[in-house]
Formats: C-alpha cells, sequence, structure tokens
C-alpha cells in the first residue's frame, strides 16, 4: 500500500469514529500502525545483507499481500469485476424483478468497475440522499448480481466521491440511518447488507429514481 494511501485511510477511519479532537493524534498514529504493519516488516530485510535463502524467502512472503483490506476498487478487495455486464444485470433482474432495461439505465460496468449510471441530480435533493440512494444501489445489484453477502462502504464511498457528493464528515451517519440496511464492521471495514425489507422496495425506488413512479 503506498504511504499517501495509507494516510489517506487512517485519517477517514478517525473521522469517521467521531473521536473529541484532542485524542485524534494519538487514534491516527494508531490507525496506521494498524493499517501498515507489513510495510514496516517488509522494509526490514531490505536494509540487512542478503545472507542466506531465508532473507529472500522472506521478502517474498512479507510484501504487500493485504488484499482483503485494499477499499475503493470494483470489489471490496480492490480487484476488477470478471463476470460479463449481462450476467450480473440477469441475475439481479431474476432476484429483485426489476426490468433489464431499467437496471441498464441505474448501472454499468466501466474497466471491471460496476459504476452508477445515473447522474447526481437523479439521485436526490442533497448529498445525503444521494449518499444513501448509491448505498441501496450498490448493495442491491452487488448482493445478486454478484453474489456478495454484504458490500464494503469503502465502495459506496468510492461512487459517492466520482459523483461528488460525498460528505466525509457526515458520510456514517448518513449512510447509519438507512432503512432496510444493516451495518457491520468498524473504520474502512464497515460493510452494509440489503435486508428483506430492502430488497421488496427495490422495484418501486429504481422507479422513483427513474421517474417511473
Amino acid at each position: 500500500m503506498e504511504v499517501s494511501e495509507t494516510l489517506k485511510k487512517a485519517w477517514t477511519a478517525v473521522e469517521d469514529a467521531g473521536l473529541p479532537e484532542k485524542i485524534q493524534e494519538v487514534a491516527f498514529r494508531e490507525a496506521v500502525r494498524l493499517l501498515a504493519p507489513t510495510q514496516v516488516v517488509a522494509a526490514a530485510p531490505a536494509a540487512a545483507p542478503r545472507s542466506s535463502g531465508q532473507t529472500e524467502k522472506s521478502a517474498q512472503t512479507s510484501g504487500p499481500t493485504g488484499s482483503g483490506t485494499s477499499r475503493g476498487g470494483s470489489n471490496g478487495d480492490g480487484s476488477k469485476i470478471t463476470e460479463a455486464e449481462s450476467t450480473i444485470l440477469d441475475k439481479v433482474e431474476q432476484h429483485t424483478a426489476v426490468s433489464r432495461a431499467k437496471l441498464e439505465e441505474l448501472v454499468h460496468l466501466d474497466d471491471g468497475v460496476l459504476k452508477v449510471s445515473l447522474p447526481g441530480i437523479k439521485l436526490g435533493k442533497n448529498n445525503a440522499d444521494k449518499t444513501r440512494a448509491i448505498a441501496q444501489i450498490l448493495t442491491i445489484v452487488r448482493g445478486f448480481g454478484l453474489d456478495e453477502g454484504e458490500t464494503s462502504l469503502e465502495l459506496v464511498r468510492a461512487e459517492a466521491q466520482r459523483l461528488k457528493c460525498y460528505d466525509s464528515a457526515n458520510f456514517s451517519s448518513q449512510i447509519k440511518v438507512l432503512n432496510g440496511y444493516l451495518i457491520t464492521g468498524s473504520g474502512t471495514n464497515r460493510r452494509i447488507r440489503a435486508k428483506s425489507g430492502a430488497i421488496n422496495g427495490f422495484p418501486a425506488f429504481v422507479d422513483s429514481l427513474l421517474g417511473e413512479s
């Protein structure tokens, strides 16, 4: 993980935690330590003489292998989606009863990244509404289309940033009040899952976004 990316994620975690200002500095240092332990380990062998095969093996296994904590890509682990867009939309249609035509207006794949197709102005009247709309779309479409049990909130954050409705100070509280969804985890490991009420209401939600309600 790049140093700048580590620092950015650490500060985001501190902001999301809503900690008092007087302890934010300490919390930030601790977040950096937790996010980048492998970088510290990997740096040590580089300074030592390569006198044995054991050092070489250590260098191979202590590098950036934490793909499970990398956020902001097309999947929660930063990898790209390899499944065809048509397959994803077919599965979502089957489970939500939202027509394929409407789903094609709603989302699309762009170089392996699932993105919301609608402009921000159609997602809501303010940043909070737009962010919650993004969360609902990605959670439902990824849940059924990609067979995800839970969706990383970092993906929601990234899409809100792309659509210019991200409010870093209020992101957590905006998502927390979303009805029909369950938030688990903490910091950059938070995930969101749709409950039955949200799934049943998804067709009407899509119609409202597309102006067909």
